[in-house]
């Protein structure tokens, strides 16, 4: 072979030598082979003639990715007056990631006088989107314009895809608007550009204009209009999207599928994302990963869980993605079967556990009733290995367990380490102080913010008013809300509201209820919360009132759920369910529990339940609430070693709250009670939250 290319370079010109090797180069697909044409043409004296066979060369070396190669080629080369040589070494550089040479290659170019082109800025450019250099890619525009290159469709396209990749979004959008020739592209570019800006507003305006001048869209702005439909979550759009990429055959691309699930999912439209998932050609890893992720988004656990066992059924195989999702699912659900399933998939798999999964399998623990494990977790990891999300996710773990102490120092502990405290910290540590009733240690976290240059936002004055409310500083915690910076929303008022329903303050729950009716019109729990303010105060008119109002809008009292795990199952009991073959026995059971109770001196506590009902019948609803029939069921089938696990959906009553001290030094057993807003820990007839909930 080699004896026959000598032949060729000995017998031929320099333009047939040309073609005969471009045509080698073209057809080579391995390295070794590369390597041997390029000993050929160095030993030859061609590589230093022809630039053209040279750029060749280190075009394939780069896509080898052996750039060092693609250098000494360069190197070997006359480059001296060619801006074309030069480019394709950029381009090598660029188009694989090597940014920082890149930037050093051009630097080098200039300097070496080569004068840049309309070939050149867009490989220079695209380097600076990547590595986030605005000041270098600004002097690059400069550059861009002394030269006269600044009207060139590619170049201002690279322009706009470097400001927009460097966050200066404005900037972008005036190199857009001076283009006088726009094409898809460029179009597209800037679209993305708001829509990874979260700007989908903009987004989709800009959609609008694009149509206008007669632009056709393909399925490249598809995906991007979808996330910037799935950002407003607006479902009418989502479904006009849709439609748009079933007439267009647009749906026959896996992004475009993959895309609109991820729409569907964050806005709340399950239904639909399923059509589109069963009815996908192709199903990559990445589209079952988006089924997943709407599953869990819209608090369907149970089903990602079972789409993960059709998954596996299909030989598709998980990533980190995956799996984060599906540790995500366990913690919504509170199994810790199902977790403890999942951590060991993860480790038989030898999926990659990096620290944002080892946090999220944490916080997973923590929600599963297992706080235990994710403290042992933690200990795994080195102290300077730790990051702010594992401090987060232990002190809200914490927190959520009612152990505010230990939150606390864990809080001091990462300022210790020099883990500046971000605004989840603050969000955790203060709900943390919430439920512990401290009050004084919360107000001190508050005031540090503005030392860790953190603006308190609706969450963390959420947080503050909650706490003060338990506290039943209510005028302060009022006080807190008219001097916020920002506009009150449903948290805040919602946390006052619940306040002045422990204590008993119709006058301010009146105040946040009628901001709460104002800013959530369809939210049933806050017209159901201020009904028992009414209740309590045996204001019945006004409670009627309320009623007929939820009843005119179509409101109803979100059904109570408790759910308890056993045998690798998860069983759920309904208030005041209708007899069956497990139901007969657990009633039974909670009806001898009820007895015993009283023996302890349980006397049912009646404001749970409705005014315009009988007290004895108001006693049978007390007595059969979903997490007592929960907690009977437990009583039969769990083991007295094991702890009692119960998940409900809502806040747990006071009556089965003290039923539930009691349970647990009558029957010697621990209980575990995750509800909307905590856990419980019942223990010897006392609960970890000091009953200050």
């Amino acid at each position: 072979m080699f004896r026959r290319w000598f032949s060729i370079c000995n017998k031929n010109t320099i333009s047939e030598i040309d073609t005969h090797y471009d045509k080698i180069i073209q057809s080579c697909n391995t390295l070794p082979l590369l390597t041997q044409i390029h000993s050929v043409l160095t030993t030859t004296g061609i590589i230093k003639q022809s630039v053209h066979l040279s750029a060749r060369v280190i075009i394939k070396y780069a896509d080898h990715l052996h750039l060092n190669e693609a250098r000494s080629v360069f190197n070997e080369t006359d480059h001296e007056s060619s801006s074309f040589l030069w480019n394709t070494m950029l381009r090598g550089y660029a188009n694989n990631g090597y940014c920082t040479e890149a930037l050093w290659f051009y630097s080098l170019m200039r300097e070496s006088g080569i004068k840049p082109n309309n070939y050149t800025f867009p490989f220079v450019l695209k380097s600076c989107a990547v590595d986030l250099v605005i000041t270098f890619g600004k002097m690059v525009h400069s550059e861009v314009i002394r030269t006269g290159f600044g009207s060139d469709i590619y170049v201002d396209a690279a322009l706009v895809d470097m400001y927009s990749g460097c966050g200066v979004i404005d900037d972008a959008r005036k190199v857009f608007d001076k283009m006088s020739k726009r094409d898809v592209v460029c179009w597209t570019s800037m679209i993305t550009a708001y829509e990874q800006d979260e700007r989908g507003e903009t987004a989709l305006w800009l959609l609008g204009r694009m149509q206008d001048e007669g632009f056709a869209l393909d399925w490249v702005t598809i995906v991007t209009v979808a996330s910037a439909v799935g950002q407003l979550g607006d479902a009418r759009k989502g479904r006009a999207v849709h439609a748009f990429a079933l007439r267009n055959r647009l749906l026959l691309e896996v992004p475009v599928v993959n895309s609109i699930l991820a729409m569907y999912g964050k806005c709340g439209e399950v239904e639909y994302a399923e059509t589109v998932f069963v009815h996908a050609k192709v199903k990559q890893r990445i589209t079952w990963n988006s089924m997943l992720t709407c599953y869990t988004q819209n608090g369907l656990a149970s089903e990602a869980l079972n789409l993960f066992e059709q998954m596996k059924v299909f030989d598709v195989m998980p990533n980190e993605v995956t799996v984060l999702v599906l540790v995500s699912a366990c913690a919504y659900i509170g199994s810790r079967h199902h977790a403890t399933r999942i951590h060991d998939y993860i480790i038989e798999n030898n999926i990659e556990i990096n620290l944002t999964l080892w946090n999220a399998i944490m916080d997973m623990y923590a929600k599963c009733s297992d706080l235990d494990t994710a403290v042992k977790m933690s200990k795994q990891v080195p102290l300077d290995q730790l990051d702010v999300s594992s401090y987060n996710t232990l002190i809200s773990g914490y927190g959520m367990h009612g152990y505010g102490k230990q939150a606390l120092r864990l809080y001091n502990e990462m300022k210790n380490e020099n883990i500046h405290p971000n605004h989840i910290t603050f969000i955790s540590i203060l709900s943390a102080c919430s439920h512990a009733g401290l009050i004084n240690e919360g107000k001190k976290c508050f005031l540090e913010m503005k030392d860790f240059l953190v603006t308190p936002d609706s969450k963390h004055y959420a947080c503050m008013v909650d706490m003060l409310g338990r506290a039943g500083q209510l005028d302060e915690a009022y006080d807190l809300i008219k001097n916020m910076s920002s506009k009150p929303n449903d948290d805040v008022w919602g946390a006052l509201l619940l306040a002045c329903k422990m204590y008993g303050n119709t006058n301010l729950a009146k105040v946040a209820a009628n901001n709460l009716f104002c800013l959530e019109p369809q939210h049933s729990g806050y017209y159901v919360l201020m009904s028992n303010v009414y209740a309590d105060s045996r204001n019945w008119y006004e409670v009627g009132k309320l009623r007929e109002n939820m009843k005119n809008k179509g409101l109803k009292k979100p059904a109570a759920l408790s759910l308890i795990e056993f045998n690798n199952e998860l069983h759920g009991f309904h208030t005041g369910e209708q007899l069956d073959s497990v139901t007969r026995d657990v009633y039974k059971k909670m009806e001898q529990m009820i007895i015993d109770l009283k023996k302890a001196g349980y006397v049912p506590d009646l404001s749970c339940v409705f005014h315009d009902v009988e007290d004895e019948d108001k006693e049978a609803m007390v007595y059969y609430h979903g997490e007592k029939l929960a907690l009977a069921f437990g009583l039969i089938n769990i083991d007295k070693s094991l702890p009692i696990r119960i998940t409900k959906n809502l806040r747990v009553c006071s009556d089965c709250h003290s039923a539930f001290k009691l349970v647990s030094c009558v029957y010697e057993r621990k209980i575990i009670v995750r509800d909307v807003n905590r856990f419980h820990h019942f223990e010897d007839g006392l609960c970890s939250c000091n009953d200050y909930w």
